[in-house]
């Protein structure tokens, strides 16, 4: 039997965020109530004749159809509804490697996309991005990594933590690598749709080649977390392969919540556009406050996404640093070394705090407190 590791990045979270008073970690984008996704969308929520039967495995036709919509090839039939995405990210895993295969992620990223895999006895080869490059991927690099055991190689769009990311050129390159050697590419797309000072939007890995697998999810760029939905956007025998695994886990995704979810993507320009607007005005904040640091961080700004990764100048405990912020200032920040196992960085969300601006004072306080 499978003993998984410890998932440090979410018991970090688990362990303070309902009790601080600033979420200035968090990867997804500010949270609303269903009378605020009504108003942004225009359509009033009635459940009263919703029917609480359960919907088919790969989720309702409505949610289906709508999150099809988001990309220019394919159909319903290739997207797969999940209980979150982190239960699509299970559902590959489990289903496409065994131990004995190999693969390939990028990193720093966000490890569930590779700790499971890691737990089950495959062995994760870590693409790196190197901060001395801008976070930058070597495609050099790359071919080093692979060879005939390696079947799937994992990047995430906009990147998380880094806030880097690909665009069509790279993506093209991706795809004829993994074509030329018969290695499955997978995009973990949850930040799509945010952007950083107006910057380019980054296109589906689904929209360039239909022979890739995408992933998304409710809860970072549309903000609604709690509904706990997400999908998978894949060839057609990429999700028969996973069918019997999914009995094992949930069966099906909440049927309210689906119904949710298909509102906000028929409106998701709009629901998006919100998440946007709060997305700017903290970034603005945050990039002046970068430069007032004097020297403190070396910062590689983020190109798309709400989160961002400096790193420290000096050297730093980021554990210690980031338990003294949750103790004494009751602001939440992941560590770089215990949540991503690189030391010296720290994940800051500039998506969800509606008081951003006092949360990073209380960085700024700490800081002080801590670096003298």
């Amino acid at each position: 039997m499978t003993r998984y590791s410890v998932f440090r990045l979410e018991e970090w979270f688990e362990r303070y965020e309902f009790d601080v008073e600033h979420l200035l970690g968090s990867s997804s984008c500010a949270g609303m109530t269903v009378s605020e996704l009504s108003e942004i969308t225009g359509e009033a929520f009635n459940f009263e004749g919703c029917s609480l039967g359960a919907t088919p495995g790969p989720g309702s036709s409505e949610l289906r159809e709508a999150v099809s919509s988001w990309y220019s090839q394919g159909s319903s039939k290739n997207v797969y509804i999940t209980s979150s995405s982190t239960e699509a990210i299970f559902l590959l895993i489990e289903s496409m490697v065994s131990k004995g295969d190999s693969i390939v992620a990028m990193f720093p990223m966000y490890p569930a996309l590779y700790q499971l895999a890691e737990d089950n006895g495959v062995e994760v080869r870590h693409w790196k991005l190197d901060h001395a490059n801008q976070f930058e991927p070597n495609f050099d690099e790359l071919s080093a990594l692979v060879d005939e055991t390696t079947k799937v190689i994992i990047v995430n769009n906009p990147q998380n933590p880094t806030g880097q990311i690909l665009l069509e050129e790279e993506l093209r390159r991706l795809t004829d690598f993994v074509n030329e050697r018969g290695i499955q590419l997978w995009v973990d797309e949850v930040f799509r749709g945010i952007t950083v000072e107006g910057g380019p939007l980054t296109p589906s890995i689904r929209d360039i080649d239909e022979n890739t697998i995408a992933t998304g999810s409710m809860s970072k760029s549309f903000g609604l977390s709690g509904l706990r939905v997400g999908w998978i956007t894949a060839p057609k025998h990429v999700l028969d392969n996973l069918l019997h695994i999914r009995f094992y886990t949930t069966v099906t995704a909440p049927v309210v919540e689906q119904k949710i979810a298909a509102v906000a993507h028929n409106h998701r320009d709009k629901v998006i556009g919100r998440n946007q607007t709060i997305v700017d005005q903290n970034f603005a904040y945050l990039k002046n406050w970068m430069g007032e640091q004097n020297g403190i961080f070396d910062w590689v700004p983020p190109r798309g996404g709400p989160v961002t990764f400096p790193k420290f100048a000096q050297n730093v405990s980021t554990d210690d640093f980031c338990l003294k912020l949750v103790e004494n200032h009751s602001v939440l920040i992941p560590p770089g070394k215990y949540a991503f196992n690189t030391e010296g960085f720290i994940r800051i969300g500039y998506g969800e705090s509606r008081q951003f601006e006092e949360a990073m004072s209380r960085v700024s306080d700490a800081l002080e407190q801590f670096l003298n």
